[in-house]
């Protein structure tokens, strides 16, 4: 199968995941609900463990429309805005990114429905 670099993927594709990953923390941090809303698939499934490093079972989860009511509430405005980005993998029309910011790392797995992006999965974990 052979190893890829970012260098291989397509960089209109690269630049598309990153700018929904980024507006979707931006939207988090700017607490606007529907900014966020428009990176979203609405069947997110955002998850994370609830101990961390534990045996306990548990996740977390916050769909589609809590997330988008967390935004608008301000729970992000406290933060750091600041964000690094990775894109990890983009094949056809799904894609993996990385993203480090103040209050969490968060996984993030996207799909193109058409000619955009969403995202439909994101694992994160807490660092705050």
């Amino acid at each position: 199968m052979g190893d890829r670099s970012i260098s291989q993927f397509a960089p209109e594709d690269v630049k598309a995941v990153t700018r929904v990953a980024t507006e979707y923390f931006q939207s988090w941090f700017a607490g606007d609900g529907e900014r966020m809303r428009a990176c979203l698939h609405p069947a997110l499934a955002k998850r994370a463990a609830e101990k961390p490093g534990t045996e306990t079972l548990v996740l977390h989860e916050s769909p589609t429309d809590r997330l988008v009511a967390a935004t608008a509430s301000g729970e992000g405005t406290r933060f750091d805005p600041r964000q690094d980005v990775t894109v990890l993998d983009v094949f056809r029309d799904i894609a993996t990114v990385m993203v480090r910011s103040e209050p969490f790392v968060e996984y993030l797995h996207l799909a193109r429905f058409g000619k955009r992006w969403l995202i439909v999965n994101a694992l994160y974990l807490e660092l705050v």
